[in-house]
């Protein structure tokens, strides 16, 4: 969703920037750069995207320094802290994607973004973009708070956006407050719950209510692009998942339930949709949207070998219409990118390796690794592009690095579980 109005940045251009706005054009090249991290390079000067990335990192701090940053109040400040944000996430640093996210939304919420009344005397097209600003900040808040058990800012909303800008398509609109819609069924009280801040009454019929509204949230009948078709389908899927392990902690879910969402192989139903998702969409559409697009689906297809762990040779494949070893193919779909196959495919392989018991929905073996070399082994149709990642060492580039990953940084893997430790 553009959160940017495209003929002021383009005027911008064509005079001298003044500290703020070098502030908010750094923020956007670290958020550019780091969304490359692993692609290959060709401009001189960086020797990776990540480099670059972390480079326009220490330019944004640094101009900030500069200046009074906190008494900059312009949406400007509020969307630098954003892209900060989002730029350290692609990097694997939580917390300090957590710290700049908190940061846009306060400085958001001074800005009155919150407020429906602070909308009244503005122009429209900086009414567009505050509107389109706070309601990013709300989708990836709650994402964030989800993911990381954190606990949720954003209360008051303004209403939602219901225009374009002139040079806008118009599904860009439609595509986003679907998103948000399906992000709206989770309600603070759901979240609260989540991360076990309060004892929210819970019952069968309120998740199995969620569980049915997200069904019913599909935008197969929307003009979508594939990028935004791949953000909300694999969001809706992991929604899905959410409610449901939700449902397991209260202790709801039965053998017998005759509800689906409401069974304990429900996750095989929803990795099952993902395949659909997934084999619809060209592979770029997934990959644009960064490591944390990838992460959710990593949370699918991890729910989905416990599960598959949990039944055994009880699981009926016809039932979930699988025709394809799942694990093959989101194996190779979180293997798009080094970043993603180095924290999430390397880690589904590790696991799936530590429990050859798995009853797979096909019959082929599980992919071996070699402990040597990390190469897979498989007679799946593997290559030797799927790996485990040695890390890599980056070559020295002008300017100093902020927020360096520490070396001893790792994940685990042990146990039912995994456990990551974002070095943030």
């Amino acid at each position: 969703m553009p959160i940017v109005h495209l003929p002021s940045l383009q005027a911008s251009l064509s005079r001298t920037l003044d500290k703020s706005e070098k502030n908010w054009l750094y923020s956007l090249c670290a958020l550019t750069s780091t969304h490359m991290s692993g692609k290959s390079i060709v401009a001189p000067g960086p020797p990776s995207w990540e480099t670059a990335g972390r480079f326009f990192l220490d330019e944004c701090i640094m101009i900030r320094q500069s200046y009074d940053f906190v008494e900059d109040r312009t949406l400007a400040a509020v969307i630098s802290s954003y892209f900060v944000s989002t730029a350290f996430f692609e990097l694997n640093q939580s917390r300090k994607s957590w710290y700049y996210l908190r940061e846009a939304m306060t400085m958001g919420q001074d800005l009155g973004l919150h407020d429906e009344k602070s909308y009244a005397t503005l122009p429209p097209a900086e009414a567009l973009c505050r509107r389109r600003t706070f309601w990013i900040l709300y989708v990836t808040e709650r994402s964030f708070a989800i993911l990381r058990h954190k606990p949720l800012t954003l209360q008051k909303t303004p209403n939602l956006p219901n225009t374009v800008h002139d040079y806008e398509a118009p599904e860009i609109h439609e595509g986003f407050l679907h998103l948000v819609n399906s992000y709206h069924l989770l309600n603070s009280s759901f979240v609260d719950s989540w991360n076990e801040a309060s004892n929210a009454p819970a019952s069968t019929l309120i998740y199995t209510a969620l569980q049915q509204q997200l069904n019913l949230s599909h935008p197969a009948q929307l003009s979508l692009t594939d990028i935004q078709r791949a953000d909300i389908l694999v969001t809706q899927q992991w929604l899905k998942l959410i409610v449901w392990q939700s449902s397991m902690r209260q202790g709801l879910l039965s053998s017998t339930a005759s509800n689906e969402s409401m069974t304990f192989s429900y996750p095989l139903k929803i990795a099952h949709s993902l395949l659909g998702v997934i084999s619809s969409l060209p592979t770029t559409s997934i990959e644009v949207h960064g490591m944390g697009i990838f992460e959710k689906i990593f949370e699918v297809s991890n729910t989905m070998l416990d599960v598959m762990q949990a039944y055994g040779n009880k699981i009926q494949n016809d039932h979930y219409g699988v025709t394809q070893d799942p694990f093959e193919i989101f194996i190779r779909t979180l293997s798009q990118t080094p970043n993603s196959q180095r924290q999430y495919a390397n880690l589904l392989l590790a696991k799936a390796a530590e429990k050859p018991e798995i009853q797979r929905f096909s019959q082929s073996p599980l992919p071996a690794l070699s402990a040597r070399t990390g190469v897979m082994i498989s007679d799946c149709g593997f290559t030797d592009n799927h790996k485990l990642l040695p890390k890599t060492e980056v070559g020295q580039w002008r300017g100093s690095v902020v927020g360096e990953i520490d070396e001893d940084s790792v994940v685990k893997v042990g146990g039912d579980h995994t456990e990551m430790d974002n070095g943030g």
